[in-house]
């Protein structure tokens, strides 16, 4: 090939941008998620002196924890997914009908499920755990059809994705044994362990641990070969069938747990280490997953000691990773549905994208979610809840910055499309 070439000519992209859906169905449940995530970060706020406190069972945090879990973590996710398994595994994308569909009866489900428990009205909470359960499974068995006709190889990838969203559906089922500890039938807080293990590990760290091993790749420029290893998912999958034992034995089983997901926590800073260390690219999208990282391994060694704070700076671990990805993700949305109006290779996405993302946000988002994690942290252990009202005004400041920089990425976007007519 000639190295003289275009670097769109030369540039031979590994997933199939085509099959990307329109980008009104990512964008929906991006722009729904972050409105979840300023409601979480408000009732931070409000909400810093039981906090302080450690009055994690008031109905108010309950609101506040599944605002971030369902309505941001869990609502980006599927956002990210509708997006990324078309492209990735060349299959078609839902329609959009039915993708909207999917949209309204999870973020139903969600309202309801909050309003119970803000209104603490447990049949309502079961309402809205029933039509989220519901939603649920329907997005599933969608995604995975769409995995199941795809022609690709079935690596770590596709049974990493495949893992991930059966961890989703875990994470209700345990939501069934959370009703059932109410009746007596298991000690409340021990279930209630797994069930944050579950969504925490088994949906959202096995659906990251699985997109990083292509994201990584491709915002490095690095060749993947080699550096695909399961064994992330595979320590962390033993850790959450040590986690769930701990319900038919003792606290000794999740602690157990923990120690294979600081391994594997550990295993992937290794080999994302090696994947970005083989890279041309030096992107400092790198510098807010790293800072994300070590959030996760300080949670998960406080797993050890069964400490509430685990759960704490897992949250701002997962909002740091997050938002240092989608720094570059959402920017990808868009030049993907510019580049289908413009002339020339699809693929030349990847490059409008670099355009027009923030080169230092990430940096940003690591330092706040940094900050945000040692004030929750000093908060907690002090009794001070002015602590844990900085940390909520830093989590408003940092989605403030990323908003900021996704809205000047889109408007470059808008601007690279041509003119009408």
């Amino acid at each position: 090939m000639d190295p003289n070439a275009p670097e769109t000519t030369r540039y031979k992209p590994s997933v199939n941008i085509d099959q990307a859906p329109r980008i009104i169905v990512p964008l929906l449940f991006f722009g729904t998620a972050y409105g979840f995530i300023i409601v979480t970060a408000i009732l931070l706020i409000f909400l810093a002196k039981p906090l302080a406190q450690g009055m994690y069972g008031l109905s108010s945090i309950l609101v506040m924890v599944h605002c971030f879990t369902l309505g941001f973590l869990t609502m980006t996710a599927m956002g990210i997914l509708h997006q990324w398994v078309p492209v990735v595994f060349d299959v078609p994308p839902w329609g959009t009908r039915r993708a909207l569909a999917s949209y309204v009866g999870y973020f139903l489900g969600v309202l309801v499920l909050v309003w119970g428990f803000a209104a603490q009205g447990w049949l309502v909470v079961a309402i809205g755990g029933s039509v989220l359960a519901l939603s649920i499974v329907w997005w599933s068995v969608g995604v995975l059809r769409q995995l199941a006709h795809s022609a690709q190889a079935r690596d770590v990838v596709y049974h990493g994705l495949r893992g991930a969203v059966i961890g989703l559906n875990l994470v209700w089922v345990v939501g069934l044994f959370m009703a059932l500890s109410f009746l007596g039938w298991w000690p409340t807080y021990t279930v209630l362990r797994v069930h944050i293990a579950t969504a925490l590990v088994g949906w959202m760290g096995w659906l990251i641990l699985t997109v990083q091993l292509k994201l990584n790749p491709m915002f490095s420029m690095s060749r993947a070969e080699g550096h695909t290893s399961g064994i992330p998912l595979i320590l962390s999958a033993i850790g959450l069938g040590w986690a769930w034992l701990s319900l038919v034995s003792s606290a000794i089983a999740f602690r157990i747990g923990a120690v294979f997901w600081v391994l594997a926590v550990l295993a992937t800073l290794r080999q994302s280490g090696e994947v970005v260390g083989h890279g041309k690219s030096k992107d400092r999208v790198f510098i807010g997953v790293a800072s994300a990282w070590l959030l996760l391994l300080g949670a998960s060694i406080l797993a050890l000691w069964l400490n509430p704070l685990a759960v704490i700076v897992a949250f701002w671990g997962l909002l740091t990773l997050i938002l240092s990805y989608q720094s570059r993700i959402i920017p990808f949305v868009v030049a993907v549905a510019v580049a289908k109006r413009l002339p020339g290779p699809s693929f030349k996405a990847f490059f409008m994208a670099q355009a027009m993302h923030s080169k230092n946000q990430p940096i940003v988002t690591g330092l706040l979610g940094l900050a945000g994690a040692a004030l929750s942290i000093l908060g907690r252990t002090q009794r001070l809840p002015g602590l844990d009202e900085a940390a909520g005004f830093v989590g408003l400041f940092l989605i403030g910055t990323q908003l900021l920089n996704l809205m000047t990425a889109m408007a470059r976007g808008r601007h690279a499309q041509p003119s009408r007519p």
